[in-house]
């Protein structure tokens, strides 16, 4: 019987109680902000604000782990490549053909930063928001009410799956099939097995979500959608709102009238 995982973590915390749709500016607001800026200090700090939105969240250990394991290669790798293929300024090492500057080092870590920061940014918000709050959002956003649908089973699924491919390769290894022999096309053909049970069960999945979407009368032409619980702005979620607005408009005009942020090392520096 396959585990279901979801990336919802229910918790009783004041990030949990914001209005989705705050929440979906915040988000907006983040990424934008984090595209514009290409200083590294201001990047870090970035980084460790969003771990204590997290935090503050009260979001789980391994829910931090989960996006550390999964990004932090993806970083480095993106990192040692602008290291090496973008130099800018005086080398400080030179080996052959490949320089390493002081500048290229920090351009690097921008990048490197940027991509932690903004993904951290987007899983605060798939953390502190369950589903039907998410679909809810987006259809008071005036976004067709399918296209939220799409979204929220597409984040439902996505580690539904992933948890059925640990299981289904549990189980074929306690019959006996080793998945660590063999590379390239013997490892495929290793896989096989795990693969097979893999497509079987999506498709018995998706049979079962077809079924019940329409048992629903999903899609179906006259029918007036209603909601159990009704998302509703409160006091603090326009607050909050506000404070998000005036903090990107503010850190947006420093970043294009003063130039701060627009250095990788220098904060009120220009941008090369």
């Amino acid at each position: 019987m396959p585990i279901v995982v979801d990336l919802y973590s229910q918790r009783e915390s004041w990030v949990h109680k914001v209005d989705p749709r705050v929440k979906l500016l915040f988000v907006a607001s983040s990424l934008l902000l984090l595209l514009v800026i290409k200083n590294v200090f201001m990047m870090l700090t970035a980084l460790v604000l969003v771990h204590l939105l997290h935090w503050s969240a009260h979001v789980p250990r391994e829910r931090f782990a989960f996006v550390w394991k999964t990004l932090l290669p993806v970083s480095l790798i993106m990192f040692s490549l602008w290291v090496v293929f973008y130099p800018t300024g005086e080398p400080i090492v030179q080996l052959w053909v490949v320089k390493i500057t002081t500048l290229g080092i920090a351009q690097g870590l921008v990048l490197a930063l940027r991509i932690l920061a903004m993904a951290f940014v987007v899983f605060a918000w798939l953390y502190t928001t369950d589903h039907p709050s998410l679909v809810r959002s987006l259809v008071k956003l005036k976004i067709p009410l399918e296209w939220g649908l799409v979204l929220s089973l597409a984040l439902r699924y996505i580690p539904t799956f992933q948890s059925m491919y640990g299981l289904i390769a549990e189980a074929q290894q306690a019959r006996g099939l080793n998945i660590s022999q063999g590379t390239g096309y013997r490892r495929v053909r290793v896989m096989m097995p795990i693969f097979v049970a893999m497509v079987i069960s999506s498709l018995r999945a998706s049979d079962q979500l077809a079924k019940a979407l329409e048992a629903r009368a999903f899609g179906a032409s006259g029918v007036q959608r209603t909601t159990l619980y009704e998302i509703e702005f409160r006091t603090l979620d326009y607050v909050i709102g506000v404070l998000i607005l005036c903090a990107a408009i503010g850190v947006l005009l420093l970043n294009l009238r003063f130039g701060v942020g627009t250095h990788p090392i220098n904060l009120f520096g220009t941008g090369v």
